[in-house]
């Protein structure tokens, strides 16, 4: 039960969006809000009638169903894989396997964990099963917890849930060559505990905030899905790249290698694309041009019936496309970040529970600008500002805006390299505002190498008139995660 960013899974009626009052209440007003923070699970559906039966008067049915919705989250960045890879997010299947298979040396705040020799032979086996077979294997495991200031009446103000990745890419062509055809696939679970909310959920219900406090910290129903499994081949090398099956569009568009929610930046509203009204995943493809060093282009078309859990109906002839260019605008260091500009069109769908993501299930089109910048030839001081804009009800967002500044190695009294800083500013205009209230934060987080392989981070969010609130002027959410990668 759970938003699910990049993947969160959100309710998206039309008449949600696009009237003033619900037309429908009731048991259906019930399946709609499920629907909207995710399939539930047995043990969860008590918790959403307790959620039903204590919400305030002062926010409407439609504002409940709508929550979700209005939480839409999406594209993430590159990891520590090198900017000029491919278009693709830090939890995308190759950004995943790429990470966990980099030699870069760190330090961290305990020399050990007891876990070394487990971490050797773990790597050690990886190299003899890609020398063997091909295939080469990445994973990680992440539990964020986080409490909120205050919440609607009768809810909680803690959310906590868990993610776990494997990823996984097999040369089958040309193994270990730039041009190497590799068969990708990516496996997921995530999960909330007992009759908690989930991060996700304490963003929307608990707090009734349009911006969020996590991305994907949710529940999914089922627990483990394949979210991804495509044909890759090509890279910077070659100067082109295509990947075709099953792909998830918000994982290769506006993408910065200083914006993993799993590692960095949490709420939405700073590190999130909901003006574009993506699609979950599914079945579709993608061509990127690696025209220079400096500059780079990219095409996707997907099924905008996608489903991370089903093939989705690509049947129905609806399609989610969008280009994007990328460019070091004022490099100061070979390893400067892309800018980009995203234009986007959706068919919509035809039956709008079928819209999932960042979708509401109506025709339209957009844009997004992502202009980042170094500001210091180290490459250890980074700022970025994104603004998006969709037209015809197509996105959970009519309107965004963030400003960020990043730290790479922070000075720190503990001598440890590495760690990552980060403020950013947000506002948005959520498609539904029953209350007429843009939302607006700050939010911050210092992240850093607990152990070998294990990122500890916290963070502080104070959210302004949060969208479906109205009682609430402010809020503010504190966050401990805690990252292992393998």
């Amino acid at each position: 039960m759970m938003p699910s960013r990049p993947a969160t899974r959100r309710s998206r009626h039309v008449e949600c969006v696009h009237s003033d009052r619900p037309k429908r209440s009731g048991a259906l007003t019930h399946a709609w809000l499920t629907a909207m923070i995710g399939r539930p699970s047995a043990r969860k559906v008590q918790h959403l009638d307790e959620v039903q039966a204590h919400r305030p008067r002062s926010l409407s049915a439609a504002a409940v169903i709508c929550l979700g919705l209005c939480g839409a989250s999406q594209a993430l960045a590159e990891t520590a894989a090198s900017d000029t890879g491919s278009f693709a997010s830090p939890e995308d299947t190759t950004k995943r396997v790429a990470s966990s298979h980099q030699a870069k040396e760190q330090d961290w705040l305990f020399e050990s964990s007891g876990l070394e020799g487990f971490y050797q032979s773990l790597d050690d086996w990886r190299a003899d099963t890609y020398k063997s077979t091909g295939l080469k294997l990445g994973a990680f495991h992440s539990t964020l917890f986080q409490a909120a200031s205050n919440s609607l009446p009768g809810q909680d103000d803690t959310g906590v849930a868990t993610i776990t990745g494997l990823y996984g890419t097999w040369d089958v062509v040309e193994k270990g060559k730039p041009h190497a055809g590799q068969i990708s696939f990516g496996i997921e679970a995530r999960w909330g505990y007992g009759s908690n909310l989930t991060p996700s959920e304490l963003g929307t219900i608990g707090i009734g905030s349009a911006t969020g406090t996590s991305d994907p910290y949710g529940e999914t129903d089922p627990n483990v899905v394949l979210r991804e499994a495509f044909w890759h081949q090509g890279g910077p090398e070659n100067g082109w790249n295509y990947r075709i099956g099953k792909i998830t569009p918000d994982r290769m568009l506006t993408s910065s290698k200083y914006g993993d929610p799993v590692s960095m930046f949490l709420p939405v509203g700073s590190q999130g694309s909901p003006t574009i009204g993506f699609p979950d995943s599914g079945l579709g493809g993608a061509v990127g041009w690696f025209l220079s060093e400096r500059y780079k282009a990219g095409v996707i078309v997907s099924d905008a019936n996608g489903d991370r859990t089903s093939l989705g109906d690509i049947g129905e002839g609806n399609f989610f496309s969008a280009f994007e260019l990328q460019a070091r605008l004022m490099p100061l260091s070979d390893d400067a970040p892309f800018s980009t500009l995203t234009v986007w069109h959706t068919d919509g769908t035809d039956d709008p529970s079928n819209a999932l993501d960042s979708s509401t299930g109506a025709s339209g089109w957009g844009y997004f600008v992502k202009l980042e910048q170094e500001f210091s030839k180290d490459a250890k001081n980074i700022g970025a500002f994104r603004y998006g804009k969709s037209f015809d009800g197509a996105a959970a967002y009519k309107e965004q805006a963030s400003i960020r500044y990043i730290r790479v190695d922070p000075p720190d009294p503990f001598g440890v390299q590495d760690d990552r800083f980060g403020i950013a500013a947000s506002w948005v205009d959520p498609l539904f505002n029953p209350f007429d209230r843009n939302e607006w934060g700050f939010d911050t987080f210092y992240r850093m190498n607990l152990f070998k392989k294990v990122e500890a981070s916290l963070a502080y969010q104070v959210i302004f008139d949060p969208t479906f609130n109205p009682a609430e002027d402010s809020v503010q959410v504190f966050s401990f995660r805690l990252t292992q990668f393998f």
